[in-house]
């Protein structure tokens, strides 16, 4: 019973990486996608919820256009607060975003 028990929990753990390594490729496509339509992160080491914004890509966060502001100020000026995201010439998102959010602005497909 015991064996049982374990080889379940070995599968379990074996399938949720194969799952994880799914979706990360997905978000490298969708962090592609993003790139491709010229949309900026503009964010601070400091903040918090671009911390968060940026743990949502993962390893994927490579292939954003992301701006730090606490090293490149003038380009974040005008903004309000970070995260902000930059999804075409004067169109913006303010605050944290759900990754289906940035997708339907972008018409960048989620999978």
């Amino acid at each position: 019973m015991k064996k049982i028990t374990l080889l379940g929990m070995f599968a379990v753990v074996f399938f949720a990486g194969c799952v994880q390594q799914t979706q990360t490729q997905n978000l490298d496509n969708f962090a592609k996608c993003l790139t491709e339509k010229w949309a900026i992160m503009y964010g601070s080491a400091t903040c918090p919820h671009c911390q968060k914004q940026k743990e949502m890509f993962g390893t994927s966060l490579q292939y954003i256009n992301y701006v730090e502001c606490t090293k490149e100020f003038a380009r974040c000026a005008n903004l309000k607060w970070v995260p902000t995201w930059e999804i075409s010439s004067g169109n913006y998102l303010e605050g944290l975003q759900e990754l289906a959010t940035l997708a339907k602005a972008t018409n960048c497909p989620l999978q």
